[in-house]
């Protein structure tokens, strides 16, 4: 998405409006999801699983970035230890084309708790009237990585990445987990993980994408390029 299919610069009250009413309207079921904390403008609420004891959890907030920006981090799975919540390995399996790709990942869970790991297949979709790109990833069983001795791996697990453009260098992002970590997990850990999950990861990707801002020119350069091809198409 180059700068043409972003909407113009809107004032901060405007985008704080605009923020809240996405975060209200982004479910169909609103009324499912039960308010788990706001802190630093990003608001973290849960949806309860029947049968199950780690619920679906939801981070909403702004990030001083443009989604292409974010893009790039996100992708960059052998970093994800250096900002993502609790992540001890992360490794592209396989890379399908610019949009699509295997990743494992295994994240460092608290004693006496046995750590997860999963292999996740993820997608990029963008919408051009929307200025959105949604990075989707699900749990899969891959013969890249087999299992791991003394770590679970999840096998029921499914989420996405939101980015919505408010302008050139300010997105929104609704960041989305649903899974089944599988084993005993207490419910002060359970707990724990749905606030701190989302809040840590919309942090963290303010802190990166700072850091990071001019790595990534020739692949950001490459997806706008992958861009104007798919417009043409339409």
């Amino acid at each position: 998405m180059t700068a043409r299919v972003l909407p113009p610069i809107l004032s901060r009250t405007m985008l704080r409006a605009l923020a809240i009413l996405l975060c209200l309207a982004g479910s169909a079921r609103a009324q499912d999801w039960k308010h788990v904390t706001s802190e630093d403008g990003i608001a973290v609420t849960a949806r309860e699983v029947p049968g199950r004891g780690f619920p679906t959890f939801r981070g909403v907030g702004t990030i001083d970035a443009s989604i292409w920006e974010i893009l790039a981090v996100l992708s960059d799975v052998s970093r994800h230890p250096h900002w993502m919540f609790r992540c001890a390995e992360a490794r592209q399996l396989r890379k399908v084309s610019e949009m699509e790709y295997l990743v494992y990942s295994r994240t460092d869970a608290p004693w006496p708790v046995s750590d997860r790991d999963a292999v996740f297949h993820s997608t990029v979709h963008p919408s051009f009237k929307d200025a959105t790109i949604d990075v989707r990833f699900r749990a899969v069983e891959s013969p890249l990585q087999g299992p791991v001795k003394g770590v679970v791996r999840m096998t029921k697990l499914q989420g996405h990445y939101r980015l919505k453009a408010l302008g050139p260098g300010r997105t929104l992002m609704d960041y989305q987990v649903d899974a089944d970590p599988g084993g005993s997990i207490p419910t002060w850990l359970a707990k724990l993980a749905t606030r701190k999950l989302p809040l840590d990861t919309i942090r963290s990707l303010r802190k990166r994408t700072k850091v990071t801002r001019g790595w990534y020119s020739d692949r950001i350069k490459r997806w706008q390029a992958l861009e104007q091809e798919l417009r043409k198409k339409k």
